[in-house]
Parts: C-alpha cells; structure tokens; sequence
C-alpha cells in the first residue's frame, strides 16, 4: 500500500474520531446542562409542595381543634339541661350530642362518653338512676378527658359534679 494512501486513511480516522468526541462531548454537555435545569426546577417546586402540605394539615389540625371544642361545650350544655329538666326534648339534645361527640373526639374520650350515656339510659329504664358517686365519677373522668385532648390542663381535675338546678 501507498504510503500516501494510508496516511490519508490515518488522517481520515483521525477527523472521525475527533468529531466522533467533540459529539460525545457536546451531547454529554447537553445532557448535564438539561439534568441541572431540572434539578433547578424540581427543588423549588418540592419545597413548595412541602410548605403548602404542612400548611393544609396545620390548617386541618385547628379546623378538628375547633369542632372539637364547639362539640364538647355542646355535650357539656346538654347533660346539664338533662340534669336540669329530665323531658324528652332535652334527652333528644343529649342523644344527639353524644352522637356528634363519639364522632370527634379521640378513643378515650369516646368510650367514656358511650359507657356514661349507656349507664344513664339502661338504669333510666330500669328506675335505678346512677347513684350521686357514678355521676361525679364520670362526669369528672369525661371533663379530664376533653381537657386532656384539647391541651387546656396538665393537671387533672379532683372532682366536678354538674348539679341540678334548684329553682
């Protein structure tokens, strides 16, 4: 072979190859440049998700928070309207506050208020009312409890006994 020949082919192998690395190149640039535009884009946009995120459950937490103090002040008002004034529609305003309660309020809370209002309806229906005893002990067992779940106290309440209006 011609000396000419192969130093073309040589110079020919040469060019490939510094094109075939000057593309290689150029294309890894562009993949590196496209890879930290993204990454640019996405951080911003995940720590925005995570704020809005954070924000809706502290949202959702005081919006329950709320409800829950609106309902326990209504189960507070209608056990003492029964206390008061043992009449059907007063019953039906405790029956359905209990309900609303068992509904929100947390696990403990809830058994307590079940077993309070099964205690006072099956003994109704036997004549034999909850003795003055059972009723502080439930009553204060309930307030500690909606206390507790609310934050308000970190100390319990001896004793509380909701009484019977005498007029």
């Amino acid at each position: 072979m011609d000396n000419g020949i192969l130093t073309l082919i040589i110079a020919a192998v040469n060019v490939a190859d510094k094109t075939t690395t000057t593309i290689d190149n150029t294309i890894l640039t562009a993949i590196i440049a496209a890879a930290s535009a993204s990454v640019g884009a996405i951080i911003p946009s995940l720590f925005s998700y995570l704020g809005k995120r954070k924000e809706y459950e502290n949202d959702k937490k005081a919006k329950l928070e709320d409800i829950q103090r609106r309902t326990y002040y209504e189960y507070i008002e209608a056990l003492q309207k029964i206390i008061n004034s043992g009449n059907r529609d007063n019953f039906l305003l405790l029956q359905a506050s209990t309900n609303k309660l068992l509904l929100y309020a947390g696990s403990k809370l809830s058994s307590l208020i079940n077993q309070y209002y099964n205690d006072i309806t099956q003994r109704s229906l036997q004549r034999k009312p909850l003795t003055l005893e059972e009723q502080t002990k439930y009553q204060t067992d309930i307030f500690n409890a909606m206390r507790k779940e609310l934050g308000i106290a970190k100390e319990k309440l001896d004793t509380v006994s909701m009484v019977r209006a005498g007029f």
